[in-house]
C-alpha cells in the first residue's frame, strides 16, 4: 500500500514500533533520530553515530542520565533484532550498547526484513501491538523530514520522547500518498493506548503540536437522531494537509452532516463556522 508521497523527503517508521505499546517510547525516538541519520546520507542500510550523536539530534543535554537511558533504548532495539551496532564499516565486529561510551562511534545496520515481518509482530500480545491494522497492510508511518526537524527542535517544556511517539500514532493513519485520505479519525483511546501516553497528557501534547504548526485538528459534534446523544469525533492530519481536511467540509457526507465544533482548541461561533465553510467550497474542485 503506497503512502509516500516523494516530492517531499521522508523516512518510514515501521508501524511495528509506532502501533506498539510494547515498545518503549524512548526507543521509537531513537529509531526515528537513526532513520533521519540515513535518510540524510541516502542510504537505505546503515548509520553512524554515537551517543553523543543521538541526544544532540534529539536536542537533549549531554548529561549522565540521558547517554544511560539512550543506551537503554539501543539495548532494547538490539535485543528485538530492530538494529545491529558495529564498531566497523565493514560491518563484522559487534558492540553492545552497555559498552558503548558517550563519544564511541558505532554503526548501525537496520534489519527491516525481519521488523516487517509477521513473526516480528506475533512477538508481542494482542494487546500491545496492532496487528489487525498491520496485517491489514499498514506496515509504516510516514514522516516528512521537516517535520522531524521541527519536532526535534520544537521549544517546549513536554517530555519530547512521549510527544514524538502520540505525532506518531496521529499521523500513522493519515495516509498520505494517491489512495490516503491524508486525515484519520482515529480515537483518542486507541491513540494514546498505542502511544504509551494518558489522554489529559495527550491534551496538551496535541495543543503544542498544533501551535508549533505541526499536527491539524477539527471536532466535529455528531448529534444521533430520536435520542438526546451527542458525539464529538477528532479529525487529524498533518499541518502541511489542513486544506484536504477543511475540504471535506463541503465534500464528504460523513463531515456534512456533523457540526464543526472546534479547530485546534478553540471552539467557533456561528460567524466563524460559516467562514470556514464557505473557504471548504472554495477548496473543492468540484464546484
Amino acid at each position: 500500500m503506497s503512502t509516500k508521497n516523494t516530492n517531499k523527503p521522508y523516512i518510514m517508521i515501521p508501524n511495528a514500533i509506532v502501533r506498539n505499546n510494547g515498545i518503549s517510547n524512548i526507543s521509537k525516538i531513537i529509531y526515528t533520530s537513526l532513520a533521519m541519520g540515513r535518510n540524510i546520507n541516502q542510504t537505505r542500510l546503515y548509520q553512524q553515530t554515537s551517543i553523543h550523536g543521538l541526544l544532540g539530534m534529539v536536542g537533549y543535554q549531554q548529561r549522565t542520565e540521558n547517554q544511560r537511558v539512550f543506551k537503554k533504548g539501543l539495548k532494547e532495539l538490539v535485543e528485538l533484532n530492530v538494529i545491529s551496532m558495529y564498531l566497523d564499516f565493514a560491518l563484522t565486529k559487534e558492540i553492545r550498547p552497555t559498552e558503548l561510551k558517550g563519544s564511541t562511534m558505532f554503526f548501525v545496520n537496520f534489519n527491516d526484513e525481519d521488523v516487517y515481518n509477521e513473526d516480528f509482530v506475533n512477538r508481542f500480545h494482542d494487546d500491545e501491538i496492532d496487528k489487525e491494522l498491520i496485517n491489514y497492510g499498514f506496515k509504516y508511518t510516514t514522516v516528512y523530514i521537516e517535520d522531524a526537524v521541527k519536532l526535534f527542535t520544537i521549544e517546549s517544556n513536554h517530555n519530547l520522547t512521549n510527544m514524538l511517539s502520540l505525532y506518531l500514532m496521529t499521523v500513522s493513519r493519515a495516509l498520505i500518498g494517491s489512495q490516503g485520505d491524508k486525515y484519520s479519525t482515529e480515537t483518542i483511546e486507541n491513540i494514546t493506548h498505542y502511544a504509551n501516553i494518558n489522554e489529559k497528557t495527550a491534551s496538551s501534547y496535541f495543543t503544542t503540536l498544533f501551535s508549533a504548526k505541526l499536527l491539524y485538528k477539527l471536532t466535529l459534534r455528531q448529534f444521533k437522531k430520536n435520542t438526546d446523544e451527542v458525539r464529538d469525533h477528532n479529525v487529524y492530519s498533518r499541518w502541511c494537509d489542513r486544506h484536504t481536511v477543511i475540504r471535506q467540509l463541503d465534500s464528504d457526507e460523513w463531515f456534512m452532516k456533523q457540526t464543526l465544533l472546534k479547530i485546534g482548541d478553540q471552539e467557533l461561533s456561528d460567524e466563524q463556522r460559516e467562514v470556514i465553510k464557505q473557504k471548504a467550497h472554495e477548496l473543492n474542485p468540484y464546484q
